[in-house]
Order: C-alpha cells, then structure tokens, then sequence
C-alpha cells in the first residue's frame, strides 16, 4: 500500500504466502508457499518472525562493572537506514527469521568500508546463496551468491543463521522436519475442499433394476451430478426400480474437523508454539493465555533472541571493539501487561540496579536528572537521603562552631 509516498507493507515478494488451488486440491507439498496455505504454519511463522522484528536493536559496551548503551555507535545508523533492497529494520529481520524457519537458513550480506567498519546490511534470499564446505579441511567455508557472480564470499562477510542444523553449518528448515505432518493436515483440508465442492453429498452408487444402454447410463450419471452440484439443490428423483447406496464414510465417522484441529496441534509442537497464541481457543482461558504469552518468550522466542545477538556480535563489530555486543530487547514483548511492567521496574529501582532516568528512558520519557541510584539498607546513615540529612547536620554543626 502507498500513501503520500510512503509505502507499508507487511508481506513482501520474499514472505509472501499464496495458495495455489491447483497445489491444493492434489496434495502437492513440493514448495513453501504451498506449507504456508495452511494457516497452523503462516501463523506460526508470521507470529515468531513479527515477534523478532518488533525487538529493539541496541549496541551495547560491556564492562566489568557496568553496561552502558552506545546510541551513537554507527551500527545504529546501519539498522536505522542502512539496510539495503529498500527494507526497514522490522523487514530485514522479519526475513531473516522467516528463511530460517522455512529454509533453513537466513543470510545477509554485510557491506564494508576500506577501514572495516559496517555500512550496510543486504538480505539474500536462501535459494540464491551456496554453501561451500568440506569437513574434512579446516577453514574451508565460504559463501557463493547468484546475485553477486565470480566471488567467494568469506564468512566474516555473511551473516548466517540457522538454528537447525546436523554439521552445524548447513541449515534445516521446520518444514522439513514437520513435513509428514503436514502433508496430514494438507490432506484433511483436500477432503474438506472435495466434500465442499460436491455440496456435501457423499459418493455412492445408483443401482437400476434392468439393463441400460452405455447412452442411458451417461444420461443419468450427468442428470445425477447436476441435480447434486450445479444448483439442483441437492434434489434427484429416483424412479421405481432405481436405488442410491452411499459408499463414502462421513465427515463426522472420519472425525474430519477433530482431525483438522490434531493436526494443528502437531504443527504448533513443530513450531514451539503454544496453540493458543494461534487462535486455537478449545481449551483456553485468560490465565492460560498469560502463561502462554510467558512460555513463548521463555522456550521460543530466546533461542532466536540468542541466535541473532551472537551471530551479529560476532560478525559486526571490528577487532578493536571488543567488550561490544548487539542486543535484542525482549523487555518490550512484555510493555503490554502494564502491573507486571511496573512491579519490575519498582523493583530495580528499589534495589539500585536501575536509576529514575534509567527507567524513565527505557519508557520512552524525557530525563529529568534524578540519576542518583538508591542503595538498599538497613541503617538510616546508610541511605542516599540519611546520608544527606547527616551532611546537612555535620555543616550546621561546622557554621556553628
């Protein structure tokens, strides 16, 4: 969509997800798109990759007593607008998680200066990109892109992720794993489509109590079709020596919709995602919900989280910034439960771990100079506000003597 020159979209070229009708009423799984039409997997894929994109990106200097965030760092510009194709920060890493999970691996080509510092990040698709490797020979990977021919692409010069992976430098997609599984769920919607598309009749056989010719035979098969699915209303008349005998079993004795929903709970396993963060509300309540929200954080989100922190940490940074680290702020996943926002962050500044500025800059608000970081006590001379007031006494004391 473009709107006064600006154009948002959600789905590019690269994620987008079609169904193919043709794909889908023969079962063919030989492609993503046709995965991504059945809605277990484009929602979990849409779900961990959107969750991703929204975090925060941060440049961070780790020292022995203290983390200080370095906006000013030139890795912020990159992230900022310095992403090449025409991507923003939330599209870049969107497709990065999205190839990975429907790929295997997701690659972005990292563009430098003469002095080595980043400039620019270009994301590539998995299919245009090769891996080069032999196992046998240490210090053999290298990168091959279509995009960019006759050159070998060091790794030092490619961001690779990959979170499945049997020699640890060739990727696996879910899909790949989960694909009998949704071959199954791809099955139950081809029954579901062919009932639909019969108008719910079942097959069976016309039985006629005396010898037809091939001619009557074709006649009553095409008046019977027409009567059940070309807006006949499902009403055929039968004459006196004729009788129907149905020979499908029922969607309900297959247990068609019971079927449909098992199968997007194997997807979900698949995944790590918990069915109800999908829309597969059967058995769910608010407490449920927010256990959820917790659980996918904890056991589906951090692994990505990781992935990306130490893959860009390793690669981004040049040999003198050492103590930098990329980081990916997961505390904004959780901004939308406001009482557990707030009692985590009483209780960092209870116990001195954060300041008021600190706090009020992780909000979104201006500073407003209380930088001073309370210090928890026992004794009143042991607190910032006791150890004013004792100031305040002892300089009383001095003017008056």
């Amino acid at each position: 969509m473009r709107f006064l020159g600006l154009e948002i979209r959600k789905y590019s070229d690269e994620s987008k997800c079609c169904c193919d009708n043709d794909a889908l009423l023969f079962g063919q799984m030989n492609s993503t798109h046709s995965a991504m039409s059945l809605s277990a997997v484009f929602r979990c894929t849409d779900l961990i990759s959107d969750s991703i994109a929204s975090l925060p990106i941060r440049v961070i200097e780790e020292k022995e007593d203290c983390k200080n965030t370095l906006d000013s760092h030139s890795l912020n510009t990159v992230f900022s607008s310095g992403i090449r194709n025409d991507l923003t920060k939330f599209h870049f890493l969107k497709l990065l998680i999205q190839s990975v999970l429907l790929k295997g691996n997701g690659f972005a080509l990292i563009e430098r200066a003469p002095d080595g510092t980043v400039v620019g990040l270009r994301f590539l698709e998995a299919d245009d990109v090769s891996i080069i490797y032999q196992k046998e020979r240490k210090s053999s990977l290298y990168y091959t892109c279509t995009l960019i021919p006759n050159k070998k692409i060091e790794p030092c010069n490619m961001i690779h992720l990959r979170k499945y992976s049997i020699d640890g430098v060739n990727g696996k997609s879910v899909i790949s794993y989960a694909n009998r599984t949704i071959k199954l769920s791809q099955s139950g919607e081809n029954q579901a489509i062919k009932i639909f598309n019969s108008g719910c009749n079942l097959a069976g056989v016309l039985t006629v109590q005396s010898t037809l010719t091939e001619q009557q035979r074709k006649a009553i098969h095409e008046s019977w079709n027409k009567s059940m699915t070309d807006g006949g209303n499902g009403l055929a008349v039968l004459q006196g020596n004729m009788a129907y005998q149905p020979i499908q079993i029922s969607p309900e004795d297959a247990q068609l919709l019971g079927s449909r929903l098992f199968q997007i709970d194997e997807i979900c396993r698949f995944f790590g995602v918990n069915p109800v963060l999908i829309g597969e509300l059967s058995h769910s309540s608010y407490g449920s919900l927010e256990a959820a929200q917790q659980e996918f954080l904890l056991h589906t989100l951090l692994p990505y989280i990781i992935m990306i922190e130490e893959e860009f940490t390793a690669k981004l940074f040049k040999p003198s910034e050492q103590g930098y680290r990329i980081n990916l702020d997961e505390t904004a996943i959780l901004r939308t439960d406001k009482t557990a926002l707030a009692t985590y962050y009483k209780t960092l500044l209870d116990t001195g771990v954060l300041c008021i500025d600190e706090v009020r800059k992780e909000l979104g608000y201006n500073a407003i100079g209380a930088t001073e970081h309370i210090r928890p006590f026992t004794k009143i001379s042991d607190n910032t506000l006791g150890t004013k007031i004792e100031d305040i006494k002892n300089k009383n004391k001095q003017d008056g003597e």
